[in-house]
Order: structure tokens, then sequence, then C-alpha cells
């Protein structure tokens, strides 16, 4: 394929960067457009930039619904400073099968010859740089890139483009301010920034983030969880039923340790859990992973108002990942933590002081929504702020009074939190 990559340091991205992605996939026939946020850039070393948790979230925001988009956060995972070249070279080490065209504005092509090792920049990639507008601008542009060229080789194409009169600084400063930045920002992001309070101090909500919990929350998985297991028994008791309820919203380890200790070690675990992997197999490659009502709505919402939105599930990585996907829910995630990632398994708080912790985001300003016991007692442990969206068991006291409310269904989950936004 033929791929457009469209660097910066994205803070925040804004509508020029989109529409430059946009000019350059028209005119020069590519299949994608790749959006690089940028790691440490040398040339922005003593100056004050966003985390980088940040600048992805936006950057994933600004590209929803855009299916010839994608983050790539390859810079960002890179430690040390950020130099141009080697991205060429490491996309063209990971994806062989790809041509790459670099996308640059006007400064950059102004800045080419400063940069480090331009001639490897060029041996990767061809580079497409957008003029400033047509006429003079664009002539200058072409001798430029003439002379560039000549001095080290490869293809430089000048775009004709729109004279935008649209920054990151311009962006900044307006929102430093409390003016109106919808020109500039695409919707999603100017929420976020605003909700995050990340160029204005006194935008503070109660609660930036909010972290959710997966099986028994976001799907009905527990209940299919333990009517599988019981088919799988073919006789199922009142021990086994009570000591199923007992594992919901453990590790996968300590659910092993709570069925031997109620059912003996003669107890066929793996036999049974294979039979139950089995099922959810199938239900994902179905498409018949059962989804609780609302879930998709609260997600979207919150993430298009601009929380921070995390996944904090004691279940393997391995089996979250392919359940979100097939529920349609993964792309709301700014933040995934599951079993294996912590220490320990709910309802010790490490599960979710992780999620917090990649999120960028202080524990007593995330608000967890949990569906479980283990799940409330790990949040409250955690300092977190708890929801209960109950489900295969109703509160007792206890929770109810650990959690700030409980509610029937997501949907009335997410009505309590619009009620408290600032």
């Amino acid at each position: 394929m033929k791929i457009g990559l469209v660097g910066g340091t994205f803070d925040p991205i804004h509508r020029g960067h989109v529409l430059l992605g946009v000019y350059a996939r028209q005119q020069f026939d590519l299949d994608e457009i790749w959006f690089l946020p940028a790691g440490m850039p040398y040339f922005k070393e003593g100056k004050k930039v966003s985390s980088a948790a940040d600048r992805l979230a936006m950057t994933r925001r600004a590209l929803d619904g855009l299916d010839w988009a994608r983050v790539c956060d390859m810079e960002l995972r890179r430690e040390g400073r950020t130099y141009t070249c080697e991205t060429v070279e490491e996309l063209n080490a990971a994806f062989p099968q790809h041509e790459f065209s670099f996308i640059f504005g006007a400064d950059c092509l102004d800045q080419l010859d400063s940069w480090r090792a331009p001639e490897r920049i060029l041996a990767g990639a061809r580079i497409i740089a957008a003029s400033r507008g047509s006429g003079a601008d664009h002539e200058a542009m072409e001798r430029k890139a003439a002379a560039l060229m000549e001095h080290f080789g490869g293809e430089i194409c000048v775009m004709p483009f729109l004279e935008l009169d649209v920054s990151s600084t311009l962006v900044r400063e307006r929102m430093r301010n409390g003016q109106d930045v919808s020109d500039l920002l695409p919707e999603a992001v100017a929420a976020y920034a605003e909700r995050q309070g990340l160029y204005r101090d006194d935008a503070q909500s109660s609660f930036p983030a909010v972290v959710f919990d997966m099986d028994g929350t976001l799907l009905d998985t527990e209940r299919l969880f333990i009517e599988a297991w019981e088919e799988a028994e073919g006789n199922a008791s009142p021990a086994l039923h009570d000591a199923l309820v007992a594992i919901i919203g453990v590790t996968r380890e300590r659910s092993e340790e709570i069925i031997y200790e109620r059912l003996g070690r003669d107890y066929p675990y793996e036999a049974r859990r294979l039979a139950v992997d089995e099922v959810f197999r199938r239900a994902r490659e179905n498409g018949t992973l059962p989804v609780k009502d609302g879930a998709a709505q609260i997600l979207r919402t919150l993430w298009r108002k601009g929380y921070k939105t995390g996944l904090a599930s004691s279940t393997e990585r391995e089996l979250v990942i392919p359940e979100l996907e097939a529920a349609g829910l993964a792309g709301y995630f700014d933040a995934v933590i599951c079993g294996g990632d912590a220490a320990r398994g709910k309802p010790a708080p490490d599960i979710f002081l992780k999620a917090a912790e990649a999120l960028g985001t202080d524990p007593a300003r995330c608000l967890a929504v949990e569906d479980s016991r283990n799940g409330i007692l790990a949040a409250h442990a955690a300092g977190m702020i708890p929801l209960m969206v109950p489900d295969l068991i109703p509160p007792d006291a206890e929770l109810r009074a650990l959690a700030a409310a409980v509610c029937p269904d997501l949907a009335a989950a997410e009505k309590w939190i619009a009620a408290r936004e600032t």
C-alpha cells in the first residue's frame, strides 16, 4: 500500500493537520494516512509539552470516523530524542510491503537541510511538501525542493495547499484565554483538551477519567460464564454455583485457588475451564458475545466529551482484547489494564492504580464503574470514586456505603455522570 505520514508534536492536533492528510491522499492517490505524534522532538527540548498520553488521546479523537486514517504511536514508544530519519528507517523495516511518503508543511521543508541526516529520510520516503497557497510561494518551494534533491537525493513533491490561519500555538493561546476554538479543532479534541485542563488551569472537572470493569459491567459475560460452566458440569450443585459466584472479578489464578478450596483438590478445574473457554471462543467468532445494554453508548459519549477512558479487568489480556474487539468496544479506551499487568488482582487496588497511572490521572480524580463486590472494594482501596452498576448480585449495605452511587444500568450511570459535569 501507499502510505502517507503526517508527523508532529500534535499539542494539540488541529484541523490543518487533518486537512494535510486529506489533500495529500487525494492528490497523490495514497491508500492510508498515518498520523505520528512525536515522542521527544529535539527542537522542543526545554519547552512545556503535553504528555504523550494526552497527545495520543487527542490524535485518536481527531481521526475518529475516518476509515483512511490511523494513528501510529511508534515515536511515542521510542525513548530519548525523536528524529525523523530513524522513524523512516524503522517504518521501512517494520512494513517493507508499504511505500511511504512523509507529508510536511512549508516550514519543515525550509528547515529540512538542518535536520539530522536528510539523506536518510529521502532514501526511505518521498517527501510531499504543502505550499502556503499558490503563486510565488509555490514556485519558491519548488526551487527549494530541487536544490534539496540535488544535494541529498530522493524525491520531493510540492503540493498546492490551503493558506490556513491555524497552528497549535494559536489553539493553546485561545484556550488559555477562554476563547472559542471550534473553527480550529475537531469537536472531540476540543472537548478532551478542555476537560483535561491541558491549556487552561481553571478547566478542571471533578473526575476527568472514567475506568470501567469489563465482565459484568460492559459485557454480560459473567452470566454466560456461570451458565457455560454449569452446563459443562452436567449436574450443577448449589456449592458449585456459590463457588462460581465467588470467583467473579478475580484473576484466573485466584479463581483456581477458590474452586479448589471450596470443591476439593480433585475437582476437574482444568477440564471445566477448557470447556468454558471454548464457549467464549465460539461467541467471539460468531459475533454472539453478549454486550450490556448501553455499553457502546456510554463509552462513545464519554470518549467524545473528552473524558479519559480506561479498562481495568482481572481477565487476561489475550482474552480481553479479542472480546473488546468482538463487542465493538476496543476503540474507546485510552488505556487497557488486564490481569497479569498488576502484582495482585481485585479486590486489591493494583489494577486500578495501574489504570490511573496509564491515564496520567490521580486515582482520586478517576471514576470507577464496577458491577461486583471485588471490583468496588478494589476501586475504593485505590482511592477512586466507585460507581456500582450491579450485575448478578445486588449490593449489600457495605457496598452501598462505599459506592458514590448505585445505578440500575449503564444508561442511568451515564445520566449520573452527566449531572456532575463541570
